[in-house]
Protein backbone atom coordinates (compact mmCIF):
# COMPACT_ATOMS: atom_id res chain seq x y z
CA UNK A 1 0.00 0.00 0.00
CA UNK A 2 1.22 3.50 -0.80
CA UNK A 3 1.95 5.99 2.23
CA UNK A 4 0.91 9.44 1.75
CA UNK A 5 3.55 11.15 1.59
CA UNK A 6 4.74 9.33 -1.20
CA UNK A 7 1.63 9.41 -3.16
CA UNK A 8 1.57 13.48 -2.54
CA UNK A 9 4.89 13.58 -3.84
CA UNK A 10 3.41 11.72 -7.16
CA UNK A 11 0.37 13.88 -7.60
CA UNK A 12 2.13 17.05 -7.14
CA UNK A 13 4.35 16.37 -9.67
CA UNK A 14 1.61 15.67 -12.31
CA UNK A 15 1.65 18.84 -14.95
CA UNK A 16 -0.73 19.18 -17.60
CA UNK A 17 0.94 18.58 -20.96
CA UNK A 18 0.17 20.48 -24.13
CA UNK A 19 3.37 20.15 -26.12
CA UNK A 20 4.59 16.42 -27.25
CA UNK A 21 6.94 14.89 -28.94
CA UNK A 22 6.52 12.97 -32.40
CA UNK A 23 6.93 9.66 -30.17
CA UNK A 24 3.79 7.71 -30.96
CA UNK A 25 2.46 5.31 -28.06
CA UNK A 26 1.60 1.63 -28.45
CA UNK A 27 -1.93 0.30 -28.22
CA UNK A 28 -0.48 -1.66 -25.06
CA UNK A 29 -0.24 1.49 -23.17
CA UNK A 30 -3.45 3.17 -24.35
CA UNK A 31 -5.14 -0.09 -23.14
CA UNK A 32 -3.34 0.29 -19.93
CA UNK A 33 -4.72 3.29 -19.50
CA UNK A 34 -8.27 2.98 -20.60
CA UNK A 35 -7.99 0.02 -18.06
CA UNK A 36 -6.94 2.45 -15.37
CA UNK A 37 -10.02 4.47 -16.38
CA UNK A 38 -12.49 2.01 -15.72
CA UNK A 39 -11.18 1.06 -12.18
CA UNK A 40 -12.67 4.49 -11.27
CA UNK A 41 -15.61 4.81 -9.05
CA UNK A 42 -19.10 5.48 -10.73
CA UNK A 43 -22.28 6.02 -10.20
CA UNK A 44 -24.37 2.69 -9.20
CA UNK A 45 -20.91 0.99 -10.16
CA UNK A 46 -22.95 1.29 -14.47
CA UNK A 47 -19.20 2.44 -15.58
CA UNK A 48 -21.37 4.65 -17.83
CA UNK A 49 -17.97 5.61 -20.04
CA UNK A 50 -17.09 5.24 -23.28
CA UNK A 51 -13.42 5.81 -24.71
CA UNK A 52 -13.20 7.00 -28.41
CA UNK A 53 -9.30 7.07 -29.25
CA UNK A 54 -7.54 8.84 -32.74
CA UNK A 55 -4.55 7.62 -33.08
CA UNK A 56 -4.31 8.70 -36.90
CA UNK A 57 -2.16 12.18 -36.70
CA UNK A 58 -3.89 13.63 -39.70
CA UNK A 59 -7.06 12.85 -38.48
CA UNK A 60 -6.70 14.70 -34.97
CA UNK A 61 -5.02 17.58 -37.40
CA UNK A 62 -7.76 17.72 -39.29
CA UNK A 63 -9.95 17.80 -35.86
CA UNK A 64 -8.28 20.59 -34.23
CA UNK A 65 -8.73 22.32 -38.06
CA UNK A 66 -12.28 21.69 -37.83
CA UNK A 67 -12.80 22.26 -34.30
CA UNK A 68 -10.56 26.26 -34.59
CA UNK A 69 -12.89 27.02 -37.65
CA UNK A 70 -15.83 26.05 -35.62
CA UNK A 71 -15.15 27.83 -32.72
CA UNK A 72 -14.27 31.27 -34.97
CA UNK A 73 -17.38 31.42 -36.91
CA UNK A 74 -19.61 30.65 -33.26
CA UNK A 75 -17.69 33.84 -32.21
CA UNK A 76 -18.55 36.09 -35.53
CA UNK A 77 -22.35 34.66 -35.40
CA UNK A 78 -22.43 35.69 -31.70
CA UNK A 79 -21.46 39.28 -33.01
CA UNK A 80 -17.89 38.80 -30.57
CA UNK A 81 -14.71 41.20 -31.21
CA UNK A 82 -12.05 38.98 -32.24
CA UNK A 83 -9.64 40.53 -29.67
CA UNK A 84 -6.23 38.49 -29.06
CA UNK A 85 -7.97 36.86 -26.54
CA UNK A 86 -10.48 35.45 -28.61
CA UNK A 87 -7.38 34.30 -31.27
CA UNK A 88 -5.87 32.39 -27.98
CA UNK A 89 -9.10 30.74 -27.39
CA UNK A 90 -9.58 29.59 -30.47
CA UNK A 91 -5.98 28.39 -30.99
CA UNK A 92 -5.78 26.45 -27.53
CA UNK A 93 -8.96 24.88 -28.53
CA UNK A 94 -7.05 22.64 -31.05
CA UNK A 95 -3.96 22.93 -29.14
CA UNK A 96 -4.52 18.88 -29.00
CA UNK A 97 -3.22 18.86 -32.61
CA UNK A 98 0.40 18.51 -31.41
CA UNK A 99 -0.26 14.90 -29.60
CA UNK A 100 0.06 11.77 -30.94
CA UNK A 101 -3.27 9.87 -29.56
CA UNK A 102 -6.31 12.06 -28.52
CA UNK A 103 -9.09 10.37 -26.40
CA UNK A 104 -12.83 11.51 -26.56
CA UNK A 105 -14.60 10.75 -23.20
CA UNK A 106 -17.87 10.00 -23.52
CA UNK A 107 -20.61 9.14 -20.45
CA UNK A 108 -23.75 8.31 -20.51
CA UNK A 109 -26.78 10.19 -20.78
CA UNK A 110 -29.44 10.46 -17.88
CA UNK A 111 -31.79 7.69 -18.13
CA UNK A 112 -34.94 8.61 -18.74
CA UNK A 113 -36.49 8.38 -15.36
CA UNK A 114 -34.46 10.56 -14.11
CA UNK A 115 -35.07 13.13 -16.91
CA UNK A 116 -38.87 12.46 -16.03
CA UNK A 117 -37.98 13.29 -12.22
CA UNK A 118 -36.13 16.24 -12.79
CA UNK A 119 -38.19 18.00 -16.14
CA UNK A 120 -39.23 21.39 -14.84
CA UNK A 121 -36.61 21.88 -12.14
CA UNK A 122 -34.93 24.95 -12.61
CA UNK A 123 -31.39 24.13 -11.42
CA UNK A 124 -31.08 20.70 -12.18
CA UNK A 125 -28.55 18.78 -10.47
CA UNK A 126 -25.18 17.74 -12.63
CA UNK A 127 -24.91 14.41 -14.40
CA UNK A 128 -23.38 11.90 -12.07
CA UNK A 129 -22.68 9.68 -15.12
CA UNK A 130 -20.27 12.71 -16.23
CA UNK A 131 -18.78 12.86 -12.67
CA UNK A 132 -18.13 9.22 -13.41
CA UNK A 133 -16.57 9.89 -16.62
CA UNK A 134 -14.25 12.86 -14.52
CA UNK A 135 -13.44 10.42 -12.16
CA UNK A 136 -12.25 8.04 -14.95
CA UNK A 137 -10.02 10.43 -16.49
CA UNK A 138 -8.37 11.31 -12.96
CA UNK A 139 -7.29 7.57 -12.87
CA UNK A 140 -6.43 8.14 -16.58
CA UNK A 141 -4.20 11.27 -16.13
CA UNK A 142 -2.37 9.48 -12.62
CA UNK A 143 -1.93 6.27 -15.18
CA UNK A 144 -0.49 8.10 -17.93
CA UNK A 145 1.95 9.63 -15.26
CA UNK A 146 3.30 6.72 -14.05
CA UNK A 147 4.16 5.44 -16.89
CA UNK A 148 6.39 8.85 -17.93
CA UNK A 149 3.55 9.50 -20.73
CA UNK A 150 2.13 13.79 -20.39
CA UNK A 151 -1.83 14.31 -20.56
CA UNK A 152 -4.63 17.34 -20.47
CA UNK A 153 -7.68 16.99 -19.90
CA UNK A 154 -9.49 19.84 -22.26
CA UNK A 155 -13.17 20.77 -22.47
CA UNK A 156 -12.84 23.95 -25.30
CA UNK A 157 -12.42 21.90 -27.98
CA UNK A 158 -16.28 20.47 -27.09
CA UNK A 159 -17.50 24.21 -27.60
CA UNK A 160 -17.11 22.91 -31.24
CA UNK A 161 -20.08 20.56 -30.78
CA UNK A 162 -21.08 20.29 -34.14
CA UNK A 163 -17.58 19.17 -35.07
CA UNK A 164 -17.83 16.01 -32.65
CA UNK A 165 -21.30 15.10 -32.84
CA UNK A 166 -20.83 15.05 -36.52
CA UNK A 167 -18.33 12.05 -35.84
CA UNK A 168 -19.08 8.75 -37.51
CA UNK A 169 -20.50 6.10 -35.47
CA UNK A 170 -20.52 7.31 -32.21
CA UNK A 171 -22.01 5.11 -29.76
CA UNK A 172 -25.66 6.03 -29.07
CA UNK A 173 -26.91 7.44 -25.65
CA UNK A 174 -23.43 8.54 -24.64
CA UNK A 175 -22.38 12.76 -25.11
CA UNK A 176 -19.04 13.95 -24.97
CA UNK A 177 -17.45 14.65 -21.61
CA UNK A 178 -14.23 15.97 -22.51
CA UNK A 179 -11.02 15.78 -24.70
CA UNK A 180 -7.97 13.96 -23.46
CA UNK A 181 -4.40 14.87 -25.34
CA UNK A 182 -1.75 11.95 -24.26
CA UNK A 183 1.79 11.59 -25.64
CA UNK A 184 5.37 12.15 -24.28
CA UNK A 185 6.25 15.23 -23.17
CA UNK A 186 7.73 18.02 -24.83
CA UNK A 187 7.80 20.64 -22.07
CA UNK A 188 8.63 20.35 -18.11
CA UNK A 189 5.96 23.13 -17.30
CA UNK A 190 6.59 24.29 -13.45
CA UNK A 191 4.15 23.66 -10.55
CA UNK A 192 1.42 26.06 -10.96
CA UNK A 193 0.61 28.03 -7.94
CA UNK A 194 -1.76 25.95 -5.26
CA UNK A 195 -4.11 28.30 -2.88
CA UNK A 196 -3.37 26.94 0.85
CA UNK A 197 -5.51 24.64 2.50
CA UNK A 198 -6.70 27.69 4.71
CA UNK A 199 -8.69 28.99 2.13
CA UNK A 200 -10.18 26.10 0.75
CA UNK A 201 -11.58 23.92 3.58
CA UNK A 202 -14.03 25.52 5.94
CA UNK A 203 -15.28 23.38 8.99
CA UNK A 204 -18.51 23.20 9.87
Amino acid sequence: MMDFETFMEFAKTRRSIRKFSDEKISRGKIEQLIEAAAWAPSNHNRQGWKFLVFEDKSKIVELADKTRLSIRDKMIKANRQLSNHAEEIIYYSGVFDQAPVIILVMHKKSPAVSKSILNGMDNRPVSSEAISAAMACENLLLGAHSMGLGSCIMTAPLLADDVWNGLDDLPLGYEATCLVAVGHPDETPLAPRRKDINHIIEYR
